[in-house]
């Protein structure tokens, strides 16, 4: 059963979004204002987050960048009463994955939560492994044979980048372009950094999994033994 994440500040439109969302076989869980919500991302993981823009002491919008800044991968679609285009906007490149404008019918909204949750098994789009290491995007972890390492979330995606085709290297400048973008204050030395802590929690996970450069061609995964 899909467990989903709903952050919504009305009251009466939670309680009935609830019962509609329960009716449709979902899990529901409801926070009453972004802070709320965060708490709930913190404590279990979820296949589905709907954000209401506009709520009390953390906005549905500072929740969603928080929520990319760390790396998680988790659906999100945004509900507000605004419909101007560039609200609209501003949301996807946020991160969300859908945006719909109140008011709305519930047999619209549950058609886009089967389109956002159809892939809800394939873990593919969260997780993916290379020999004993498995990197869990969602949840933010690296883990080996002797647990798991908390990651930020340009580890994240530096992980994710190696390991989307470990056979194929990958330059520092490619790194730097698909996890850094046209960042500003962004220096190259990050990749180097980053790079360097996951190897440190490569070894502190026990996994034989390493990251080697070879000059001038770029970073790639391989195993090594013990």
């Amino acid at each position: 059963m899909p467990r989903l994440l709903l952050a919504e500040d009305e009251a009466d439109l939670a309680r009935s979004l609830a019962v509609v969302l329960g009716h449709a076989g979902y899990e529901v869980r409801c926070a009453a204002d972004g802070a709320e919500a965060l708490r709930e991302l913190d404590e279990r993981a979820f296949d589905l987050v709907i954000l209401d823009v506009m709520m009390p002491r953390v906005s549905g919008l500072e929740v969603l960048r928080r929520l990319r800044e760390r790396g998680a991968a988790v659906p999100v679609l945004m509900l507000t009463a605004r419909s101007l285009v560039d609200d609209k906007v501003e949301a996807l490149d946020a991160g969300a994955n859908d945006y719909m404008v109140k008011p709305f019918a519930s047999k619209e909204l549950l058609a886009r939560i089967r389109v956002l949750t159809r892939n809800v098994s394939d873990l593919a789009v969260d997780q993916a492994s290379f020999g004993d290491a498995t990197l869990d995007r969602g949840a933010a972890t690296l883990t080996g044979p002797l647990g798991a390492q908390a990651l930020t979330a340009r580890e994240c995606q530096v992980m994710a980048v190696l390991m989307e085709n470990p056979q194929r290297r990958v330059s520092s400048e490619g790194l730097y372009r698909r996890v850094w973008g046209i960042e500003p204050d962004a220096e190259m030395d990050a990749v180097w950094v980053n790079v360097s802590n996951l190897r440190r929690k490569l070894r502190a996970a026990g996994s034989t999994v390493r990251i080697t450069l070879a000059r001038g061609v770029g970073y790639h995964l391989e195993e090594c033994d013990g």
